[in-house]
């Protein structure tokens, strides 16, 4: 009786959120233009009421606008239903630092949030090493969506194909070599511009990558250390 009763208002929870907020596609990009230069873009589509007329989501919004001044990025409306957040990176280390900021901040601000008050952790560490001509990343990702219910286990047909939260991550860099999967898939070994995962609400979703981006530096010195040998076996390859 307690666990039915429970149950049911569970599921009235559910349809009480989705009626107020809608589903909400998150999408996360980690975008490596080059050595000194990146972007985090995040992207919110809601598939559900009009925003302007929904007091709680402008009051999440403004929340997320405030906390995206906080780590120098910015914020714009893409649609009616469609908000992007974009925060600027000039290296690794200020990607790792403002990521972490921005989902993980100190004691004094909230924890990042759903609409609907469900809790998201996010964290992300970021190991480079240069092998002159290019930096080499190792990315790890940690997303904690257990606080999501996923509605696919409540077996409710009015809640079938519904999910509170739908989205991915996708890594973008000129070369992904590698990249780790969700659970019970096999990494690929192929070299390519981008990885993307599905996040599951409900579960602890990880991912990692290695992937390369071109030091322009590196390259630069190695076409002039190229000149100088050319030159050097020129002048004394005439004076034999």
């Amino acid at each position: 009786m307690v666990r039915w009763l429970q149950r049911v208002l569970r599921v009235g929870l559910v349809l009480t959120v989705l009626l107020l907020t809608g589903c909400l596609q998150y999408d996360l990009e980690l975008q490596f233009d080059s050595q000194t230069h990146g972007q985090l873009v995040q992207q919110l589509h809601w598939r559900g009421g009009a925003i302007a007329a929904n007091s709680e989501l402008q009051q999440w919004l403004a929340v997320l606008s405030d906390r995206t001044q906080q780590v120098g990025g910015r914020t714009r409306w893409l649609s009616d239903n469609a908000f992007e957040i974009v925060i600027p990176f000039s290296n690794g280390r200020a990607l790792e630092t403002k990521f972490n900021q921005f989902f993980s901040p100190d004691a004094t601000t909230t924890t990042f949030t759903l609409p609907a008050g469900e809790p998201i952790r996010a964290e992300l560490t970021l190991q480079q090493g240069n092998r002159v001509v290019a930096i080499d990343n190792h990315l790890k990702l940690q997303v904690d969506l257990t606080a999501v219910p996923d509605l696919a286990t409540t077996g409710l047909p009015l809640l079938q194909g519904q999910q509170l939260l739908e989205g991915h991550v996708t890594l973008l860099a000129p070369w992904v070599r590698w990249q780790s999967l969700s659970p019970g898939e096999s990494p690929t070994d192929e070299l390519a511009t981008q990885a993307t995962w599905s996040l599951v609400p409900g579960e602890v979703n990880e991912f990692e990558a290695d992937f390369w981006v071109p030091s322009p530096i590196g390259i630069a010195a190695v076409i002039i250390l190229l000149f100088v040998l050319l030159g050097y076996g020129v002048k004394y390859g005439l004076a034999s």
